[in-house]
């Protein structure tokens, strides 16, 4: 243990750990590959003075990555250097994980080291594996800025900005109506009803947005008491939130609306893109549509009834809405790589 007197906090102790030569910290979990070229830029945090050694990269069979190595000199404790890695290619690749070692003569590190240090707790160090999910994807993506308004957190802003989307983040309690015609879609967070109280005042400028031809994309909410509008005012018609959802991940898809330009613009979806996903298909579904509202996809866990609710569309002026009960969240950060192309599908502009 480490002891030392702080002015203002008086004695304070820490332990002291014995950490690795270096920590490798990659800029993203899931590497999504669209075309040739595509990079990655990952960390080399010393964790020691005047560390030297090379880092290294390995990838699947099939994949490859340029350059294989980098050569490190001099760095200072705690500095940080970045170094990118370009995907030039493949042979029939396997899936699998680009995999990180820093190593020099004295020893090797293939970890990333997290710390959590608060004042009301003793700090903590742990350490994961220095990789990152290679997910080669053939998504097409016609949406070039959206908005996102924060809900309960998720990481699907950043999956966004994955597909080249330009990722702009919405302030309901100062964003201005007239402000939001530039954007090609608009994503509210998991749960915005629920946590954002500015969402009450602030759904009069959505509607707006989209019967002038907006795009917008309301991920689920809960039926619950903190709840900022009733639900049958979330949506420009009436419906309910229920409790309804769908745990099998591997619960085949039935596409109640092939046709519709949500299952087929800018890609073609098929029941292949529900391959792969994790701990469910969706949560908290749609019941008692209005009659305006067209579900797209229905599901159902074994031994239950067909549910409907988890994706559903409305035209409303010269724009669409589209409330999805899908479980985002969870595929996206996952690296599911439908979950992507269906993501990319909702944003897409209309055709006219």
């Amino acid at each position: 243990m480490y002891k030392w007197v702080d002015r203002v906090q008086g004695e304070r102790i820490r332990p002291v750990y014995v950490t690795p030569i270096a920590s490798i910290v990659p800029e993203k979990n899931n590497w999504l590959i669209t075309e040739l070229g595509s990079r990655i830029t990952v960390y080399v945090d010393a964790l020691k003075d005047n560390l030297s050694g090379t880092l290294t990269c390995s990838a699947p069979k099939g994949w490859m990555i340029s350059p294989p190595s980098y050569s490190v000199e001099g760095m200072k404790r705690d500095e940080r250097r970045a170094f990118t890695f370009q995907y030039i290619g493949n042979n029939h690749p396997e899936p699998g994980s680009l995999q990180f070692m820093f190593a020099n003569l004295e020893a090797k590190s293939k970890v990333t080291m997290h710390t959590i240090d608060y004042p009301h707790i003793m700090p903590q160090a742990y350490y994961t594996p220095a990789e990152v999910k290679l997910v080669p994807l053939d998504v097409q993506v016609n949406a070039k800025t959206v908005g996102y308004i924060k809900g309960a957190g998720d990481l699907v802003p950043e999956a966004l900005a994955q597909l080249g989307v330009n990722v702009e983040m919405i302030d309901p309690a100062t964003a201005k109506a007239e402000d939001l015609a530039r954007f090609d879609a608009i994503v509210t967070g998991i749960r915005a009803y629920n946590t954002t109280q500015a969402m009450k005042s602030f759904n009069a400028a959505l509607f707006t947005y989209v019967e002038k031809g907006g795009t917008l994309v309301v991920q689920y909410n809960t039926q619950s008491s903190d709840m900022v509008l009733p639900d049958s005012l979330i949506g420009p018609y009436p419906f309910k939130i229920t409790r309804d959802r769908v745990t099998v991940e591997e619960a085949p898809p039935t596409f109640l609306k092939p046709n519709d330009p949500l299952l087929n613009t800018p890609n073609k979806i098929t029941t292949a893109d529900f391959d792969g996903w994790i701990q469910e298909r969706g949560l908290y579904f749609l019941g008692e549509l209005d009659p305006h509202f067209t579900p797209l996809i229905a599901w159902n866990d074994p031994g239950e009834d067909p549910l409907n609710g988890a994706l559903v569309t409305c035209d409303y002026g010269k724009g669409r809405y589209v409330y999805t009960s899908i479980s985002f969240f969870r595929e996206l950060p996952a690296g599911v790589p439908g979950a992507y192309r269906l993501l990319a599908n909702l944003i897409s502009k209309r055709e006219r």
